[in-house]
């Protein structure tokens, strides 16, 4: 039994490293918006051809799925052009690229 929960263990702890690796890769790689204001947080991470991930903290959401779909249709540019001005233009907050 001891033997079977310590192959357990690893195999979960093999999984949550993969997992922080592949967030350290994604974020390295990425082109970031850092959007902030009293409202909530929200960073973007985008290469020149699609969205690669998100954050959100402070009481911000982001529908993930839904805008990665609307910034594959119109471009990644032009969607953290429109998102960045969506997001100044209704929080309290701004935006800066990284």
């Amino acid at each position: 039994m001891k033997k079977i929960l310590t192959i357990i263990g690893g195999i979960v702890v093999g999984i949550v490293i993969l997992v922080i690796v592949i967030f350290v890769f994604v974020s390295k790689t990425s082109y970031k918006l850092v959007c902030t204001s009293p409202e909530g947080n929200i960073t973007i991470m985008y290469n020149d051809d699609t969205l690669t991930g998100y954050t959100a903290s402070g009481g911000a959401s982001y529908d993930y799925d839904g805008q990665k779909g609307y910034a594959d249709s119109v471009g990644t540019a032009a969607y953290i052009n429109e998102f960045e001005a969506w997001f100044v233009g209704n929080t309290s907050g701004g935006c800066q690229r990284k």
